[in-house]
């Protein structure tokens, strides 16, 4: 009995100083953010993006000319490579583009989409929406869909097209590693916009630690990113992929209850 307690003291001692050491890690780090690049796998001109920094994530579009190409290159460089899922909008569903998720879908046919998107963006960890602001805020889809994104040992992460999107809550409750967007940086396509973005960025990084920005292979684009992402560094931040990211929010995963959850398959 007397070695039991000691043994359970000491096991307690140690988690909680395993704590302590990681909560000293994380608060010595700098703040960090992510770039995401989504659409990329129409244009030539997207093989531009290989020259950024190697943090930088692509987000692929399935079934697009290059989307094979720029998904294997993309992962010999060391990125962390997603997958870019078309998701019915509230309009222009007409440029949702091959393997979107529509709300008339069964669980069935959410996953053998997913699976066929998933064959074009081989070295995929995780995806994120393409539109989807009618889709996301749907639970029924959501669920069949995270079940599946679960199954595959992916994460997810919400673009947040409409702010009533479910998509991480439900991803959350499938024990889905998952995370949203924080900023849009380039859907005005002048550098004085992009600037004001990529700062407000950095000010939510400084106040909670990381934050998601998301931007397009527009030329522009990866212009303004390819001068201003060296600069980081010296204004104390830090950038991060997205599998650092989620290594930052380990502790706090860990003690989230839902996070090892078993969860049924959809009917």
């Amino acid at each position: 009995m007397r070695k039991h307690v000691f043994r359970h003291f000491g096991f307690t001692v140690l988690a909680v100083l395993a704590c302590m050491l990681m909560h000293s890690a994380h608060a010595s780090e700098k703040p960090g953010i992510v770039i995401i690049i989504d659409d990329l796998g129409y244009r030539q001109s997207d093989k531009q993006a290989l020259l950024l920094p190697k943090a930088v994530v692509f987000s692929i579009l399935p079934d697009t000319p290059l989307a094979t190409q720029l998904s294997r290159r993309a992962d010999d460089q060391g990125r962390d490579v997603m997958l870019h899922l078309p998701m019915q909008a509230l309009s222009n569903n007409r440029l949702l583009g091959p393997r979107a998720l529509t709300a008339d879908m069964y669980p069935s046919g959410i996953a053998s989409t997913l699976e066929a998107a998933l064959k074009s963006v081989p070295n995929a960890r995780g995806l994120n929406n393409h539109m989807g602001s009618l889709l996301t805020g749907r639970r029924r889809p959501m669920q069949a869909l995270m079940y599946e994104i679960h199954q595959r040992g992916l994460f997810f992460v919400d673009s947040r097209t409409t702010s009533e999107s479910l998509a991480q809550r439900v991803a959350q409750e499938h024990g889905v590693p998952s995370a949203h967007r924080h900023v849009f940086i380039d859907h005005q396509q002048s550098e004085t916009f992009m600037n004001q973005q990529l700062r407000q960025l950095e000010t939510i990084a400084q106040q909670h630690g990381v934050a998601i920005g998301i931007a397009h292979p527009h030329p522009s684009t990866l212009a303004f990113l390819s001068e201003q992402l060296p600069e980081l560094n010296a204004r104390g931040i830090e950038l991060i992929s997205m599998s650092t990211y989620f290594a930052r929010q380990q502790p706090a995963r860990l003690g989230n209850s839902v996070s090892g959850a078993r969860v049924a398959a959809p009917r």
